[in-house]
């Protein structure tokens, strides 16, 4: 085994994930006997500054956490410390001092905070949140988790890791045991022990806590150029998400294997297993999760998301519960609401000016028709977001890139595509009738078949998508969905 290895290898018994030999629990996450060697050492009761000693939660290598009491603000706290064998140690030291550091930077909702960090007779430690909750990785010991449920994880994972990587920060250890779920649901992102910074980071963290070219991380979700020892960014963490999202959903790590050499070569090389399917689940949305998971466990970082702004959206467009797509019914009430409403204006305006300039109705409005219909349509979904027809049943256009209003050119794609054939038939008929020809019974079929081509594509595509896109909401760019009132992502 490589030495680079050694740290990953001696996390907390409860916590580390190595590549076992045995067939015992080979996917390394469920809890486990506790090791003699890493017990704890502080006893109940002793003190650390302010803070009381009250319980071990854990121990390893990488340090011991207690559970603690903050006498000052009486409140409970989590105290990570050094293990008493490397107190004294200055590289270990300083890598506890860059991890509280680094994830004293980041404050959002999805990021355990950091309190404090201090020394007690020479034991160096920092008191962080104490999330009272459970590690996805006991959670998964009760067995896979729903489709939605692991899209919303990830998601919440993917937003706190987000802001990390907004000031340089790349955290290198995602995996089911560092995604903490506390009590009200709140998705944790734990252990910053191995995070190292992106060129532009501050610069007691553009070096790293360990060095970017050496061997740092679990394997079972490693990127494979953090596998190679090469320098790495927030791809390798998006790589890690995309290996912990197919654990929850699957059950099992995408790759497995008996050594470490083997296990690196699959997720360098090996094509990714697909995503099973369970009962209950439909087939659309298991294939759009694993083309999710496909590009986010991409071996080469340039195939995977550019931004996690970009995975963000991504994740949501994978959920039904976050996405809420509006399907067949919906969409075709509110088109047929806008089209009645659009025909009473055409018919309103166009008869009237007929009968007075050419002392004649004209029954032949059909091309017409559409100019209005296309105005009318584009600009009200890039001023507000919505025609009357959605307004009524409380849906929405939104641009699938920005979660915005779409702008001109994507609105006018996507209302000129689903006419352009009812148009064109529209046309012809009207320029056949204007030369005196009249349809027979074939043509005259024919042609109004082309009113039902956008409703069997809309057809098709709520039985055949998860997101429920036609062809020109995916040239588009766009998506019709129910109304949402969720706080925008911070």
């Amino acid at each position: 085994m490589r030495p680079e290895l050694a740290d990953t290898l001696a996390a907390p018994a409860v916590e580390r994930e190595e590549v076992a030999a045995a067939a015992v629990d080979r996917t390394a996450t469920a809890p486990r006997a506790p090791d003699a060697s890493n017990a704890p050492e502080l006893p109940a009761g002793q003190q650390l500054g302010h803070f009381r000693i009250e319980r071990p939660l854990g121990a390893g290598g990488m340090g011991e956490v207690y559970l603690a009491t903050d006498l000052a603000l009486e409140r409970p706290v989590a105290i990570k410390v050094l293990p008493a064998g490397v107190a004294r140690d200055p590289a270990r030291r300083d890598r506890l001092v860059r991890e509280a550091r680094a994830q004293a930077r980041i404050s959002h909702p999805n990021v355990g905070h950091i309190y404090f960090i201090g020394e007690e007779a020479g034991r160096l430690y920092f008191a962080m949140e104490y999330v009272a909750g459970e590690t996805l990785a006991a959670r998964l010991a009760a067995g896979p988790l729903p489709v939605d449920d692991a899209l919303a994880i990830i998601r919440s994972a993917a937003l706190g890791l987000r802001e990390a990587q907004r000031h340089g920060i790349t955290h290198r250890d995602i995996k089911p045991s560092n995604l903490m779920i506390d009590g009200h649901g709140m998705v944790k992102v734990l252990d910053f022990g191995l995070a190292a910074g992106e060129p532009g980071a501050p610069d007691d963290i553009a070096d790293g806590p360990v060095a970017q070219t050496s061997l740092a991380g679990t394997p079972l979700y490693m990127a494979p150029e953090q596998a190679r020892g090469e320098p790495v960014d927030f791809r390798a963490d998006v790589y890690a998400l995309g290996g912990t999202l197919y654990h929850l959903v699957a059950g099992q790590p995408p790759f497995q294997a008996d050594d470490l050499g083997t296990l690196q070569s699959k997720h360098a090389t090996a094509g990714r297993p697909t995503v099973p399917r369970r009962s209950g689940q439909p087939r659309t949305t298991i294939a759009a999760l694993d083309a999710l998971c496909s590009r986010m466990m991409a071996p080469a970082p340039a195939d995977r998301f550019a931004s996690y702004d970009e995975l963000i959206r991504a994740l949501e467009l994978a959920s039904v519960d976050l996405a809420r797509p509006a399907g067949l019914w919906v969409r075709s009430m509110a088109t047929c609401i806008d089209l009645m409403i659009v025909g009473v204006l055409t018919v309103a305006v166009l008869v009237p000016v007929r009968l007075v300039l050419f002392h004649e109705e004209n029954d032949k409005l059909g091309p017409f028709f559409f100019v209005p219909y296309v105005f009318y349509v584009i600009a009200l979904v890039t001023r507000n977001g919505r025609t009357l027809g959605q307004w009524l049943f409380e849906l929405e256009v939104v641009d699938v890139v920005t979660g915005r209003k779409p702008r001109l050119g994507r609105a006018a794609t996507r209302v000129v595509l689903p006419i352009a054939a009812p148009l064109a038939g529209e046309l012809i008929k009207y320029a056949l009738g204007f030369f005196g020809y009249e349809l027979d019974t074939v043509l005259d079929v024919g042609f109004g078949i082309t009113w039902v081509l956008p409703l069997l594509a809309l057809l098709w595509a709520s039985l055949r998508s998860v997101g429920k896109l036609t062809v020109w909401d995916k040239l588009s760019r766009t998506m019709v969905r129910y109304r949402t009132r969720r706080t925008p992502a911070i």
